[in-house]
């Protein structure tokens, strides 16, 4: 079975994919003292993309937007496209 079988074989299980609203730096006194209600000021610029990931992986910039009521990201740039057809070693 080559990549490319493997690939087709997998393909419609389910990954995880997640989107990073930004990061932030709390002390553990910090951590302990949070509570309901708390805003949490983040490293992302207002009007920045944020980063969708797959496995730790940045696959693309998205942007949030409201879909019926429910928040959801559209891809504005893909940051590296998966070749299906080659394995890591660059063969087929």
């Amino acid at each position: 079975m080559d990549n490319s079988d493997v690939l087709q074989r997998f393909a419609e299980l389910p990954f995880p994919i997640e989107v990073e609203l930004g990061n932030l730096t709390l002390t553990i006194g910090e951590i302990f003292d949070l509570s309901e209600g708390m805003i949490l000021k983040t490293d992302h610029s207002d009007g920045a993309p944020f980063t969708l990931r797959a496995g730790g992986a940045e696959l693309a910039s998205v942007e949030v937007v409201v879909v019926r009521d429910s928040l959801s990201v559209r891809v504005r740039n893909m940051l590296q496209k998966a070749n299906p057809g080659v394995g890591t070693n660059g063969t087929n």
